[in-house]
């Protein structure tokens, strides 16, 4: 009876370890991706905004940021109205760290290309 116990939570203990190692790829990939694409818009809007590189990698760390806190609002099991809300915070406090980084007229230009 202890020896099957003790097999039982030897095979929790490793499918537990399973799951962790998966998890952890999951989220490993998850962020080689929002870096990724965090990078393509940062280069995008360091050639249209002519941004500098110190503020095209603030505003790359900026995007990795509110991306991944959007992706958390989309996954989810909020109601769609919710989801809206929390997603318009998330642009609006996005909005306002850029503002720290971008001057007005780069600001300015940033929502012109964002309404395109």
């Amino acid at each position: 009876m202890a020896q099957d116990q003790l097999e039982v939570q030897t095979e929790t203990v490793e499918l537990t370890k399973e799951q962790k190692k998966e998890e952890k790829k999951k989220k490993e990939a998850e962020d080689k991706r929002f870096n990724e694409l965090a990078e393509k818009r940062a280069v995008l809007l360091q050639q249209e905004l002519n941004l500098s590189n110190y503020a095209s990698e603030r505003i790359k760390k900026m995007i990795i940021k509110y991306s991944k806190q959007a992706n958390k609002v989309i996954q989810s099991n909020a109601s769609a109205s919710e989801k809206s809300k929390d997603l318009s915070n998330i642009v609006y406090f996005q909005n306002e760290d850029f503002k720290k980084v971008l001057t007005v007229h780069q600001f300015y230009k940033y929502l012109k290309l964002k309404n395109i």
